[in-house]
């Protein structure tokens, strides 16, 4: 009995297993109490998962006595530096425009800090390629349980409902979509790598089921664009220029087509009120994408981290006149986001509002950045098929995120974030694997 407990301690005490505990608290943290709340900070179930992490990674650090700076992580999540840096900076614009929402903007970002050591502390807990194994597998088996919730619960109701409403489970409906849409794009590198073509199909069917739930024109969009992309990436490997053209052509006509159905289909009303400007939920997108533009106009240099979505900022009387006067047809409803606070609902305009260009551009050059060595590193591998699988599924979810960010603003501590660092560090933790084969 004593070696059964030792053995289960040993298993729960490792660090992959903490990491895995880790993401699976961050799947279901939009359902678990705060512990503790000071002011504007918030301590979380997931906080201590990290806290426990922290002590075995840096007894790990001490041992080893690595320079950090050395670190394939550092390599990676370097681009992204001057980025973070200029973030934090923008706090001090937060106390010139918005003063009442400073501790928010410092405890916004303090989390999003946490959330780039928790990439870190996945990087450093996994040691072999049976631990990336494990993560990897841990966050796909998270994210297929999460959806299967969501569809259990959507029919546990009134099947005439199903239609009509929509559904997200514990994650929300937003992140519901973006989870459904990620275990499509999963499903489609499985069959491409031949990846267990059973659990793929799998996977696929699950995913469908959610993205039809959650009824989200976002998650749908980047699904479709992501897999176009991805099918452009194989089509260019495989065949020659002209049959290339015709492929692509093809595919891109297809997709433009499916996509266009598919809205249709799940949001019919929000897609007429757009074309016609008129009202619907993605008008108030694009009314609040509009508005962003003018906040840049206005302040060039930002107006400091989470400073937009203030009733200084976006609240602004003259804003909302401009508004007014720029969607004539859409009615005084729609404009709720003026009466209280609400983000602009876009990470890119988000970032181009709250910290201006400099900002924008520091964002802009760390993806292409990071874009690029992600590929290097993709063409760099052929000695094991799974490890090249496994950095591929990394950096075609990353352009999955990416393009589902323009309705989403980047927090710290949401399972949008975590899987992002997530992703980008089992990327670096790959690149070290390659780095130590070829020794």
């Amino acid at each position: 009995m004593k070696e059964i407990r030792e053995i289960l301690l040993f298993c729960i005490m490792r660090p992959v297993s903490l990491a895995s505990l880790i993401l699976g608290l961050a799947f279901i943290n939009p359902v678990l109490p705060p512990l503790m709340e000071a002011g504007e900070f918030t301590i979380r179930y997931i906080d201590i998962g990290t806290v426990l992490l922290i002590w075995f990674v840096f007894r790990k650090f001490y041992i080893q006595k690595n320079s950090f700076f050395k670190h394939k992580w550092w390599i990676i999540f370097r681009p992204l530096a001057p980025f973070f840096i200029y973030t934090g900076l923008s706090i001090g614009l937060v106390r010139v425009y918005a003063p009442d929402v400073v501790w928010t903007s410092v405890a916004s970002y303090a989390r999003l800090m946490v959330t780039i050591l928790t990439g870190w502390l996945i990087y450093m807990s996994i040691e072999k390629e049976s631990d990336l194994k494990f993560i990897v597998k841990s966050i796909v088996a998270f994210a297929a349980i999460s959806i299967i919730f969501g569809i259990w619960q959507a029919f546990s109701g009134p099947l005439e409902r199903i239609w009509i409403d929509r559904y997200g489970g514990f994650l929300g409906i937003n992140n519901f979509g973006l989870i459904s849409g990620l275990l499509i794009v999963w499903s489609v590198i499985g069959f491409i790598y031949k990846i267990t073509p059973l659990f793929s199909i799998i996977l696929m069917l699950i995913g469908l089921f959610g993205l039809l739930l959650s009824k989200s024109a976002t998650s749908t969009s980047a699904a479709v664009i992501t897999i176009l992309f991805l099918g452009t990436v194989v089509v260019r490997t495989k065949f020659s220029k002209n049959m290339q053209i015709v492929i692509l052509t093809s595919a891109l006509i297809a997709g433009i087509g499916f996509l266009i159905g598919a809205l249709w289909m799940i949001r019919r009303s929000d897609l007429i009120g757009l074309l016609t400007l008129s009202g619907g939920s993605w008008v108030q997108r694009l009314m609040l994408a509009y508005a962003a533009l003018q906040i840049f106009f206005s302040h060039p240099l930002g107006v400091g981290w989470q400073a937009s979505k203030t009733k200084a900022i976006l609240g602004d009387p003259n804003l909302n006149k401009t508004l007014m006067e720029a969607f004539p047809k859409v009615h005084r409803e729609y404009y709720f986001f003026l009466d209280q606070q609400l983000s602009l609902h876009n990470m890119y305009l988000q970032i181009l509002a709250e910290l201006g260009i400099v900002g924008f551009l520091s964002f802009i050059y760390g993806i292409t950045r990071i874009v690029k060595m992600s590929i290097n590193l993709i063409n760099k591998i052929s000695a094991k098929p799974r490890l090249k699988a496994y950095a591929m599924s990394c950096a075609i979810s990353l352009i999955y995120l990416l393009i589902w960010w323009n309705s989403r603003v980047l927090f710290g501590g949401h399972i949008e974030s975590i899987l992002a660092v997530s992703f980008l560090s089992i990327i670096a933790i790959i690149y070290q694997f390659e780095d130590q084969n070829k020794v």
